[in-house]
This record gives structure tokens, C-alpha cells and sequence, in this order.
């Protein structure tokens, strides 16, 4: 039998030698059983893959078990901002994308602000985790908000400019943002449900047979008046929660604290929006007509300037209600970005949602908080995140997340004193165990 050279045909082989099963039966029978053996084996740890998992991911889970150790925690895959950027813009203009927006000047995040964000991918596992940088926005706004990008450079520091980013966020792709000082609980998938608002993957490409009619982008008229329906209860408590019908363009924000009038109450910490909503040209435009002021960021960028556009969409563009705000958004600088968006008459009825405090901001840091300050506030010496949760009765509330108002930043730069306490890690609820999945995540983070 011939014998093929190293360089001939099988490289691969040391000794330049082919190994044959009919000279050597022992060898080969034993090479046979190997082969059965590890089909079979691969065949029973294949069964009950997921859809969308990847064989590695299962597999590493499955030996795992099998060998008695424990695999990390699955959580929300990273999203280079560069390749989301790439990405054709969502044609489901009803749906929210399970997009985990954050930002930071960097890609290395303080100890607390890196453990946060792992819960918050853990807490919501098939969705992709998007961490901007200053750069990043900079080229989220060169290529997605051209007409803003003299009024974002004329801004006085980063803190301004990080603000406005995550109105960009918002419109041109949807998801959710949150800050990093946010701990998630649990999934906000089941939360979007209770407001009937459903969730799709980002990089879910559309089907031909689904064009822009799939969720109702196809009616002929939008509706002139909010459709009368009961107002919904919280699973968690029974309490109202706002209405929120099927079907709609549809902006969250969350209520921080009880006092409905404060202009903090509504934070730009949290949001959550389906792609295209013309509300988030808004602040942009608000921001543009105020630059030349001396405004401190909360009152340019900020909550406060978010709660006064809010009270705007409310009362000038009637909850979105009729063409007005459409109408509006058709002639700012965002009117070419979504195609539907230049025919009212193929766009869904819109609205927006306020969430109750219970929801993202159970722990306030104004005046209705002071009593929690203590634990609840990230920078303080005696925060207790554990603590925190449990006094304020999270489990009870059904809360999704939390945020511990960080206060990171200064109007020019970073608080020097607060990014200190930032950086040193929280203590954790559940022991050794968690200490070591977190390290594991931290690693493939």
C-alpha cells in the first residue's frame, strides 16, 4: 500500500506514515468504540439545546454537570457600539429590541458599575449589552444625528454630551439605557408584557412575508383619541398601573419618588423605547435652542429638562395623540432617518409611559428618601445594597431594577470623592458562590 509524505498529503502526521485499520485490527477496533462513544455522548449533551444557543455555550454547560462543577451565569452577549452601528435600522417600529444600552468614557468601568452591569445582563441573558464610550457617541452622532452634531460639540463637557447620546440611543435603535449604577433584578421582558409591548431580538433579521404591516404599521388612519381601556393591575402589589394598549410606538420612563411635581421625578437614568419614536427628537431640539446658556447639565440635559418635555408631549402634542407630534418630527432633522415616518398614514398610534416608582427607581434620593439614604446611596460609607433591597421591600414590590444614584459625574468631569467610593466592590448577599461567579463573569465581561 502506498505511503503518502508529511508534504505530500497528510501533514498532519509526524512520522509521514498513514495508519491503516487493516494492519492493525487492535488499534482500529479501539479507534471504532472511541468514535461510537463519542457520538452518543454528544448526541445525549445536544439534547435540549435552546434555540439561539450556541453548541459551545451548551456543551460547556452540559460537561460541566456532568463533571459537577458549575458553569458562570449566562448573561446578555457583548455588542461592539462599531458593529451595532453597522447594522441595518429595525423596520418593527412596535417592539422593543432587547438592546441593553450604557455608557462610559472608557470600556473600564469602576468595581461597583462593573458588577451592576453583570446583573443586568444576567438578569436579562438573550439580549446584547452595548457599553459606549465618549468615542462611540461621537460616531453614533456623525453618522445617526448629523444635524445635532454642532450643538453636541458646542456642549460644555462630557456630562452634557453623554445625556444627550442616550436620546440617540433611544430613537435609533429602541432598547432599553439605564445608568451604571443600576442593579437589575429581574428580567424586564416580563415587564414590558404587563404594558403589552413586546420584545424582539435586534439582529432578528424581518421576514420578507413581514414588511412593515407586522405590527400594525399597515392601518390606514391613526387612531385621533387614546383607546378606552380599563386600567391594568400590577401583578406584584394590585395597584393601577398606566394604561398601555397593544400595538404602539411607545416611549417608558420611570417615576422616581411620590411627589409627581418635582422636576427630578422623571430621571433620565432609565429608559425604554421602540425604535423611531419621534418624542426623543424632543430633548435634542430642546437642548439645540438652549446651548449659549450657562445651564447646569441637569437643566439642559438632565431630568429636569426631560420632565419639562414630557410635560411638552403631554400638553403641546396631546400625548401624541392625532398628527401633531408626527407632524412635528416630519420636519426636524430626524425626518429622512425611519422611511414610514414620511407617510403619517403607515405609522401606528404612539404613546408613552410613565412607570410607577416600584418599577426602576424604588429607592429616591430626595426628600421622600431621606430615610433610606443611608444604605441606599452608593457613595455613602454605610451603603449596604443588600440591606437596601431588603428595607425597601423590593421582593414585595415586584421591582425590576434599582438604581443607586452613583452621582458619578461634575458639570466638568468626574466627583473625585464619589468615584472613590465607586470603585471600591459591593459586598455580596449570597457568600462564597457569588463571589466566584461574579470573578468568572468579570473575566469573560
Amino acid at each position: 500500500m502506498r505511503v503518502y509524505a508529511d508534504s505530500e498529503k497528510f501533514p498532519f502526521l509526524a512520522s509521514g506514515r498513514m495508519i491503516t485499520l487493516k494492519n492493525r485490527p487492535v488499534q482500529g477496533a479501539l479507534l471504532l468504540i472511541t468514535f461510537i462513544f463519542l457520538t452518543v455522548s454528544l448526541y445525549s449533551l445536544g439534547r435540549g439545546r435552546e434555540a439561539g444557543e450556541s453548541a459551545l455555550d451548551h456543551y460547556s454547560e452540559a460537561f460541566s454537570k456532568s463533571l459537577g462543577t458549575k458553569s458562570k451565569a449566562k448573561e446578555a452577549k457583548r455588542l461592539n457600539a462599531k458593529e451595532l452601528l453597522q447594522r441595518p435600522l429595525a423596520t418593527d417600529l412596535t417592539s422593543i429590541p432587547k438592546l441593553f444600552h450604557q455608557s462610559w468614557i472608557n470600556s473600564t468601568l469602576p468595581a461597583k458599575f462593573e458588577e451592576w452591569s453583570h446583573s443586568c445582563r444576567q438578569a436579562n441573558p438573550d439580549w446584547e449589552w452595548v457599553l459606549w464610550t465618549d468615542e462611540d457617541n461621537l460616531k453614533l452622532v456623525e453618522k445617526h444625528a448629523p444635524w445635532f452634531a454642532s450643538t453636541y460639540d458646542a456642549l460644555h463637557s462630557e456630562i452634557y454630551r453623554a445625556d444627550t447620546a442616550r436620546n440617540i440611543y433611544m430613537h435609533v435603535f429602541g432598547g432599553v439605557y439605564a445608568d451604571l449604577d443600576t442593579e437589575c433584578v429581574r428580567p424586564y421582558e416580563e415587564m414590558f408584557a404587563e404594558y403589552n409591548t413586546s420584545m424582539v431580538a435586534h439582529s432578528m433579521p424581518p421576514l420578507e412575508s413581514e414588511p412593515l404591516e407586522k405590527s400594525g404599521q399597515g392601518e390606514s388612519e391613526q387612531p385621533t383619541k387614546a383607546r378606552e381601556e380599563p386600567r391594568p393591575k400590577s401583578t406584584a402589589t394590585g395597584l393601577d398601573i398606566p394604561s398601555s394598549a397593544k400595538g404602539e410606538r411607545k416611549v417608558f420612563l420611570g417615576r422616581m419618588g411620590t411627589e409627581e411635581n418635582d422636576q427630578h421625578s422623571i430621571p433620565n437614568a432609565w429608559m425604554g423605547s421602540t425604535p423611531g419614536h419621534p418624542f426623543w427628537v424632543l430633548p435634542l431640539e430642546s437642548c439645540e435652542q438652549n446651548v449659549g446658556s450657562d445651564a447646569q447639565p441637569e437643566y439642559l440635559t438632565g431630568p429636569p429638562a426631560l420632565y419639562d418635555r414630557v410635560r411638552d408631549y403631554r400638553d403641546e402634542y396631546d400625548h401624541g395623540r392625532g398628527d401633531k407630534m408626527d407632524d412635528h418630527y416630519g420636519r426636524s432633522g430626524w425626518r429622512n432617518l425611519y422611511l414610514p415616518s414620511r407617510d403619517r398614514h403607515k405609522l401606528p398610534p404612539q404613546s408613552m409611559v410613565v412607570l410607577p416608582f416600584w418599577e426602576v427607581y424604588p429607592y429616591s434620593w430626595a426628600r421622600d428618601g431621606e430615610a433610606y439614604r443611608m444604605l441606599c446611596w452608593a457613595t455613602q460609607n454605610t451603603f449596604s445594597a443588600a440591606t437596601c433591597k431588603q428595607v425597601l421591600g423590593l421582593e414585595y414590590w415586584g421591582s425590576h431594577s434599582i438604581t443607586y444614584w452613583g452621582h458619578s459625574w461634575s458639570a466638568d468631569g468626574h466627583w473625585d470623592e464619589h468615584m472613590s467610593a465607586l470603585n471600591k466592590p459591593t459586598e455580596t448577599s449570597g457568600g462564597d458562590e457569588n463571589n466566584e461567579g461574579h470573578a468568572q463573569a468579570k473575566q469573560e465581561g
